[in-house]
């Protein structure tokens, strides 16, 4: 949800949090996927977005975007995807190395609200 306009609402955290909790005992195993998994999914379009931000301020200007998400199918088939190649071979693309730390830093604040609800299930 980082890569989308809609994002998450507060409330849908510690939904998500749960479901996690369920399959993951501890943060780390969750840290491990979302750092080598899904930022490395999403470095190659993140690489791309310095070269859109200029038309994207412009259409800003002209008209407000629709909100807009991932289906569902089409992320289970992107990981399907992405799991049928090592990792290895992933990062040999270069665009993914320029892309890592802008996909880092697109998924910062969802990351850490993510981490927090799911350390607050422990707590509760």
């Amino acid at each position: 949800m980082a890569w989308t306009e809609v994002g998450l609402e507060p409330g849908e955290y510690p939904k998500i949090a749960e479901k996690l909790r369920t399959r993951y005992s501890d943060w780390s195993e969750i840290e491990d996927i979302i750092t080598y998994d899904v930022l490395g999914s999403f470095a190659l379009e993140s690489s791309l977005l310095p070269l859109a931000i200029v038309p994207v301020i412009g259409l800003f200007m002209i008209a407000p975007f629709p909100d807009w998400g991932f289906d569902e199918d089409y992320l289970k088939a992107r990981i399907a995807k992405w799991e049928r190649i090592p990792r290895w071979r992933h990062a040999l693309n270069p665009l993914r190395w320029f892309g890592y730390p802008i996909a880092w830093l697109m998924s910062f604040g969802v990351r850490r609200k993510l981490k927090n609800a799911f350390l607050d299930l422990r707590t509760a």
